[in-house]
């Protein structure tokens, strides 16, 4: 009779392991929580072990032996926009080739659901939390993290050292579209932003790159041509049609994600006016669906699923008590599809 048909009928337990391996219980131990060195003969010699006998740590005892839960937080602001869930990809990537798991949590844009959230991931007692655009003043986030053993923060800057900040060099990019747009001859340049009753960090730094970027070109941000609008393709269909026949001299509108440029581009049909010929339209995040509108969408790719990578990365950093960055920039990259002048 194999060790796996003897243990059959009784939980598999960590001496189990060790005696079938030839190890000690400690040295099993160390190869599960990944706390030390073990030789790659012993180490296969382990885990073949585990496999026969249907091995299955106890999380609990884990957790009590080494003060970890060996779960993780992620604060999502809409589950349901296209740009978050290859940051969720990134970051459970990372936690999995750590042996840790991702609690997420969906705050629907939501200031209250925000301190929920970021209080209910501390009763679940998890080891550390990474907050997507949180939308909380400064003055009600900072203790609310202060609470957390370790704290990141994704696309939100905040001073001090509560946190870690990984973030997206949004001013840069929303640059470079500008710049695409007057190097292709356009001059009289709308803008469509996303309707917030706070003004996030991503809006504030895109909004000010495309001021900065006009500047720089001798040219004036017309109020008159600026709009905010919901983040759906009715809503900014509906801004965009509003914009177009209040301003039919605009030769391009940057739109404030792909969301807005989908209803963009609708609106210009509707309306007959031509892309690019008459109006270029520019997106930003370069989503899935970018590529394959009726007219191909020009856009700035965020590497989304580095980003959660990254962010992933600094947080076990900073478990583990290294706190020397701070703070980490990605680039974007412009990418010229149908929709503006190549």
């Amino acid at each position: 009779m194999t060790a796996k048909h003897t243990t059959q009928n009784r939980n598999v337990t960590l001496a189990d392991v060790a005696r079938l391996a030839g190890v000690s219980a400690k040295t099993v131990s160390r190869v599960i929580n990944q706390s030390d060195y073990v030789s790659a003969e012993t180490r296969a010699q382990i885990e073949k072990a585990i496999e026969e006998l249907g091995y299955r740590p106890n999380r609990v005892a884990r957790s009590l032996a080494s003060n970890r839960s060996y779960i993780i937080g992620l604060s999502l602001p809409d589950v349901t926009n296209p740009f978050f869930p290859e940051i969720l990809r990134g970051v459970q990537q990372e936690a999995l080739q750590r042996g840790y798991h991702v609690l997420t949590y969906n705050t629907d844009l939501d200031m209250e659901r925000e301190k929920q959230g970021l209080a209910l991931l501390e009763e679940m007692r998890v080891d550390g939390i990474i907050v997507c655009t949180m939308r909380l003043p400064d003055d009600q986030l900072r203790p609310l993290l202060q609470r957390h053993r370790a704290v990141v923060l994704v696309n939100r800057v905040l001073a001090g050292n509560e946190a870690g900040i990984v973030r997206i060099d949004y001013f840069k990019a929303m640059q470079q579209i500008v710049q695409h747009l007057v190097d292709g001859g356009r001059r009289k340049i709308g803008y469509l932003d996303v309707s917030r009753s706070v003004a996030s960090y991503s809006s504030t730094e895109r909004f000010g790159g495309f001021q900065a970027a006009m500047a720089a070109n001798g040219l004036t941000v017309n109020p008159d041509y600026i709009r905010r609008c919901a983040a759906t393709i009715e809503g900014s269909s509906e801004a965009a049609r509003d914009l177009l026949t209040a301003s039919p001299e605009l030769d391009a509108i940057i739109c404030y994600n792909d969301v807005i440029a989908g209803g963009t581009l609708e609106a210009c049909a509707a309306l007959g006016v031509a892309v690019p010929d008459k109006v270029a339209v520019t997106g930003f995040d370069n989503i899935m669906f970018s590529s394959v509108f009726k007219v191909a969408l020009t856009t700035a790719h965020v590497p989304r699923f580095e980003l959660g990578i990254r962010a992933a990365q600094m947080l076990f950093n900073r478990i583990d008590g290294d706190t020397t960055v701070r703070e980490m920039l990605l680039d974007t990259e412009l990418f010229v599809r149908q929709s503006t002048p190549h």
